[in-house]
């Protein structure tokens, strides 16, 4: 019988600027499958550490440190973030896990 500990998640909140559209492209497509969209150049999703270090790698092998930006907002848990928002809400929340 396998006790294994349950996977424990952190909620981000990923913001990002892609200077090159091809690589805009790559990154858009990285960020969707392991986090939600909610409006240009912003996601969030639950991560396992081991889910955020692949989209870390995955990131890193696209970006070019020295001219785009990613940033990453964490919480341990989605409850504590509060979220209003003012006029339209891009797009509605789905868990694709």
């Amino acid at each position: 019988m396998n006790h294994s500990e349950p996977v424990s998640k952190v909620f981000y909140i990923a913001v990002y600027d892609i200077c090159q559209p091809r690589r805009l492209a790559k990154v858009l497509k990285i960020f969707r499958k392991f986090m939600n969209w909610v409006q240009n150049s912003a996601f969030e999703g639950e991560l396992t550490a081991k889910q955020f270090q692949l989209l870390n790698n995955e990131l890193s092998n696209i970006i070019k440190k020295d001219k785009d930006s990613v940033i990453f907002y964490h919480a341990e848990e989605q409850k504590h973030i509060g979220k209003k928002i003012l006029g339209v809400e891009k797009n509605e929340i789905t868990q694709f896990f």
